[in-house]
């Protein structure tokens, strides 16, 4: 029985996608603990940041290098 998997071509895009909405997700706590005062809250999603950030920028890089 053949199995669905995905493309190995794919695979540096899905992961560049992943990792940006991972980035985004962080932004967007960032935003919402900013706007109701939980400075906790924003503390921890900047935290995060500075380990999502380098990990879409290297996704995307690697994306690039890949396609071409």
């Amino acid at each position: 029985m053949a199995q669905a998997g995905v493309p190995e071509k794919d695979k540096p895009f899905i992961l560049a996608l992943i990792s940006a909405g991972v980035t985004i997700l962080n932004i967007a706590i960032m935003a919402y603990g900013a706007l109701t005062g939980n400075q906790e809250m924003v503390t921890s999603a900047m935290e995060s940041l500075k380990f999502t950030f380098p990990l879409t920028t290297m996704a995307w890089t690697f994306y690039f290098k890949a396609k071409s």
